[in-house]
């Protein structure tokens, strides 16, 4: 599987909106890739997986009985 995708699909993938994804990039939290000849912008998709965790590992503290599933 291929890491590189424009920032389109990515924001497909993750969830997120396109213009947050370009913030991160005139930021310089993501290194955007460019291919010879090609207008589009690339972002290496284990760079993305890397830089964005989660606020916190205590899943044991949610509990799914106070929710509706």
């Amino acid at each position: 599987m291929t890491s590189f995708v424009t920032i389109q699909k990515l924001s497909k993938i993750v969830g997120l909106d396109v213009s947050y994804i370009r913030k991160m990039i005139k930021n310089k939290v993501l290194t955007p890739h460019k291919i010879d000849g090609y207008k589009r912008i690339y972002i290496d998709i284990n760079e993305f997986n890397s830089i964005v965790k989660p606020i916190d590992n205590n899943n044991d503290l949610i509990s799914l009985d106070n929710f509706l599933v």
